[in-house]
């Protein structure tokens, strides 16, 4: 799992952040879309919602991983701040509120994006019960992923 978080660590992941949340907002829409009668595109066959499963367990795993990492990027910045001899104390407590911010949008970015796309899944491809967990498979990948990467993470103070 180490050697899958240093791979994570040299992804441009405050880009692929924003990436995750353009993905969210779109698929959300497409999805409410969809669930009126919208469509964009026709619907799929069962069989690809069967397919798809494996797909989004993997990409909200994935997803799960970016999360952990991305929070190691900013805790490594933010105790850069806090260790600073110079820095003030309103500029530490800035540094512990801005990382926390930015921990919570990345985590909800990279979260919603696997989750928003598979509730747009549910309403493209047939299948019924098998299409409906879409969903629930992103987000059980998520949380797997999210749990293994925070296990092998290292503590916060030792960045």
């Amino acid at each position: 799992m180490k050697a899958l978080l240093d791979r994570f660590e040299a992804l441009p992941l405050a880009r692929l952040r924003t990436i995750a949340l353009a993905t969210a907002v779109v698929t959300a829409f497409l999805g409410l879309g969809a669930s009126v009668g919208v469509r964009l595109l026709p619907v799929g066959p069962a069989w690809l919602a069967v397919l798809a499963h494996p797909l989004f367990a993997a990409l909200g795993f994935a997803c799960g991983v970016a999360t952990v990492v991305r929070g190691v990027q900013i805790d490594r910045w933010r105790w850069q701040v806090v260790d600073d001899e110079l820095a003030t104390n309103p500029e530490i407590q800035e540094a512990h509120r801005e990382a926390e911010r930015q921990r919570r949008f990345a985590g909800t970015a990279f979260l919603a994006a696997p989750v928003f796309l598979g509730y747009w899944g549910i309403y493209q491809l047939a299948g019924g019960l098998v299409a409906g967990l879409l969903p629930v498979t992103a987000l059980t990948g998520f949380a797997l992923g999210f749990v293994l990467a925070t296990r092998s993470a290292p503590a916060e103070r030792e960045l």
